[in-house]
């Protein structure tokens, strides 16, 4: 009692002085002198003592701010530390009475505090507290200011919820140095937290992620490697608090540790709190939509089940549209490994199929790399590796999507038109495409506006989830016009979505070119041939005058937000960028057109040439990337322009031949690999496995409660892992939505459109067809 007795004295001593005159030289030494060897010794007060010193020291109106600078300037240590804390924490405003709640009751009687276990309360320094108390008083919120007092009450008392909370938050950062820059704390331990307290005020605990950002020595020299710039920084505070007093807490907490260099942010999406699940009307709508498929589905399964059991007419038109609903009909047509394709196309399906595989995986190693990772370098150097130039190549996959779309599209049409003698509406062609495609587009749209967000929940949940669903609130519409590469970029719903826009758009005015190559002879070659040289030189020209990079680099820091990425946004989402691959594949077309028209037969040396040519070509496009990922490498706009338009050239003449060369049954090894009847289910699955894997990668991030250590076998590993899950929802949105929308389609096309353009065209019995003739005919 005696030392408390000294240390109130000093504190009343130097109360008397002017605040604006403090300074710490001018506290007496005496009074210090006789301070040191009390508080250095091991005397300690018990609950009682302490909170008749509190009541004293509250009563005599001791200025906070010079106890917390009169206690920072003594050595403290043992049990002492804590109780000089505690008479720090407990000096508050009038309005605040720590004794009614907390310690004892009106009449000063100490009450009993429920204790953690005794290795729980080693968890908090002094120096912990005194940084807290100040941070806490620094609060302008006076709710949340209060909850903090209470919360600083309950370390002090051992209390289980707030050494949870404390415990929940981050503590020293470890690993910065090594470019750890998320600290998440525990996500879990915090969330879950919920103390009914006293008076009816329950304290319920809230996690929320700031921002820090380093003030930088050189603006002007920012790296693209690592992420140095920013730290990620988890505390678990009560759910009183504002984003805006979550930031202020934070930035006084940091002002005692690395002065003022810093800048803190925290918004409301990085606080998250369990509270009861908000339903709107939009979600019920929703939700009553999938519950009505699914009936739908149930009963056409069940009438499938009838009609193969007790028989009847399957060749109606009403049967077949209630069949094109059923699971059963459905999944056979799926997991079927037959392909009845007369124009040798069957290698289509394999290329599609290992295509999206690597593009599922390239996604995955981008949302990895820019999540939270324990060393930000690893990246940095696995992109250097020559060996995984493939990986960081995945645009390349993109555009080998969009010209087989255009390959397609483009044989099928010259099939057409030989048989109808150039006579083919193509209006309804284009409008049944668009009915064909847009409705499971709507469906996973939709999922991204209602559900989406409340399906799970994680330390970047509210970051990443519900930004990704207010872009899908604002933009929907872009979407399903196929418009939102142009429109509303910023605000992007499905950050893959740009795809389906440019292979629309590109879609639409196809016909002109492929009716030209069809109908005359020198003016169609002759103007495919223009429409190829003015898509290489608007990219060439927009990368020259902009000084973009040469292609899409996937630097981590660059896309913790791929949508707000710079040359994601102004460049690479573009249908003016696009424009080669895609022509490409229509020249490819028509060039096998000619040679299965004519029945031409390649020779020995054409096809070793071409073969050589090919490899070069597709080596060369693959692995050069990687030369812009070196220490060494020096930007030069001239290079960057080069290599844009020309890259894409490159691919397309490779991926051409390797087409022509599969269809004429020269593709050897390499054919029999793509002609692989295990990857037929995989490639009928593609379209729905493009549109579902933005929630798989959004879900991982969203819900990692930990940074994770990157190398080649763990990012691989997660890769797979993604790969696979993406497949599965992508069967189970195929089946619900994709194929009987699908099936429908065929029905009423053979009705009002006849033929069916379809990948799958299926022999005539009237005629036997050949890969090398044009007399194949289309399912009709």
């Amino acid at each position: 009692m005696f030392s408390a007795a000294v240390l109130l004295v000093a504190c009343a001593a130097t109360a008397a002085i002017d605040p604006k005159d403090f300074n710490t030289t001018a506290i007496n030494k005496q009074v210090l002198q006789k301070l040191s060897p009390i508080l250095n010794s091991n005397i300690t007060l018990n609950d009682r003592e302490l909170a008749f010193l509190n009541r004293t020291v509250q009563n005599l109106g001791v200025d906070k701010d010079l106890v917390a600078k009169l206690t920072g300037l003594v050595n403290l240590n043992g049990t002492l530390k804590k109780e000089v804390s505690k008479v720090v924490a407990e000096v508050k405003s009038s309005s605040y009475d720590a004794y009614g709640d907390e310690i004892g009751d009106k009449d000063g009687n100490v009450r009993h505090v429920e204790e953690s276990p005794d290795y729980a309360s080693s968890v908090v320094l002094a120096s912990d507290l005194l940084s807290l108390t100040s941070a806490v008083a620094s609060v302008k919120d006076e709710v949340c200011r209060e909850q903090g007092y209470k919360f600083l009450d309950g370390l002090i008392m051992n209390k289980r919820w707030a050494l949870k909370m404390f415990d929940a938050s981050a503590k020293s950062p470890q690993g910065l140095l090594f470019g750890s820059s998320y600290h998440l704390g525990n996500f879990d331990e915090c969330v879950a937290i919920s103390d009914p307290g006293y008076n009816g005020v329950t304290i319920q605990g809230q996690y929320c992620l700031a921002t820090i950002k380093w003030r930088q020595k050189h603006e002007n020299e920012k790296t693209r490697t690592g992420r140095g710039e920013t730290l990620r920084w988890a505390v678990c505070v009560p759910s009183a608090c504002h984003a805006n007093s979550v930031a202020s807490f934070v930035s006084s907490v940091l002002a005692h540790t690395v002065s003022n260099t810093t800048g803190v942010e925290v918004n409301d999406r990085d606080c998250y709190t369990r509270r009861p699940l908000e339903i709107t009307t939009l979600d019920v709508a929703y939700l009553s939509l999938i519950l009505l498929f699914v009936t739908i589905l149930f009963f056409s399964t069940v009438f499938e089940i009838y009609i193969i059991y007790y028989g009847g007419n399957k060749e109606s038109v009403i049967t077949s549209l209630i069949i094109s609903f059923s699971m059963i009909n459905n999944l056979k047509k799926i997991i079927s490994t037959k392909q009845h394709n007369t124009l040798g196309l069957e290698c289509i399906t394999g290329i599609k199929a290992l295509a999206m595989v690597f593009i599922i995986a390239g996604h995955a190693c981008m949302f990895i790399a820019s999540g939270p990772v324990m060393d930000a370098d690893a990246w940095d150097r696995l992109v250097r590796q020559p060996a995984n130039a493939f990986m960081l190549n995945n645009t390349l996959l993109v555009d080998t999507f969009l010209m087989l779309s255009a390959f397609l599209f483009a044989r099928l049409m010259f099939v057409e038109l030989d048989k109808r003698r150039g006579k083919l509406n193509v209006l309804p062609i284009l409008i049944f495409r668009y009915i064909r495609v847009t409705p499971a587009y709507v469906i996973v749209i939709l999922f991204y506006m209602t559900w989406l967000p409340k399906i799970g929940e994680g330390p970047l949940w509210q970051d990443r989830l519900q930004l990704e669903q207010q872009r899908c609130m604002d933009s929907w519409w872009t979407n399903i016009l196929y418009i939102n590469n142009y429109v509303n970029t910023d605000k992007m719903c499905m950050f893959q979505s740009w795809y389906l826009s440019v292979d629309t758009q590109l879609f639409f005015i196809a016909p002109i070119f492929i009716y030209s190559l069809w109908r005359w002879r020198k003016f169609g070659p002759i103007l495919i041939s223009l429409a190829i040289v003015i898509s290489l030189i608007v990219p060439t020209v927009i990368t020259y005058q902009g000084q973009l990079d040469p292609t899409l680099l996937f630097y981590a820091k660059e896309f913790t937000d791929i949508v707000s990425n710079y040359y994601f946004n102004e460049a690479y989402i573009k249908t003016h960028m696009k424009l080669i691959t895609y022509f490409m594949g229509i020249l490819t077309a028509f060039v096998l057109h000619r040679i299965q028209t004519e029945n031409y037969q390649f020779s020995y040396i054409l096809k070793t040439c071409a073969w050589i040519t090919s490899f070069i070509l597709g080596t060369v496009t693959i692995f050069t990337v990687s030369l812009f990922y070196q220490e060494w490498y020096e930007y030069n706009v001239i290079e960057a322009a080069a290599y844009i338009s020309l890259h894409k050239l490159a691919w397309g003449i490779a991926n051409g031949w390797l087409i022509v060369a599969c269809a004429t049954g020269n593709g050897g090894v390499l054919g029999k690999l793509l002609t692989w009847k295990f990857l037929a289910p995989f490639s009928r699955l593609t379209f729905c496995a493009y549109l579902v894997n933005g929630i798989v990668e959004l879900y991982y991030v969203g819900e990692l409660r930990h940074p994770l250590y990157i190398n080649f076998f763990t990012v691989m590993a997660n890769a797979i892992s993604h790969i696979v899950l993406t497949f599965f929802l992508a069967l189970f949105l195929c089946l619900t939505f994709e194929s009987p929308l699908h099936g429908i389609e065929k029905i009423l096309l053979r009705m009002f459109a006849r033929p069916v353009l379809s990948d799958n065209a299926r022999k005539d019995n009237s005629v036997e067809s050949s890969r090398n003739t044009s007399q194949s005919k289309l399912e009709s």
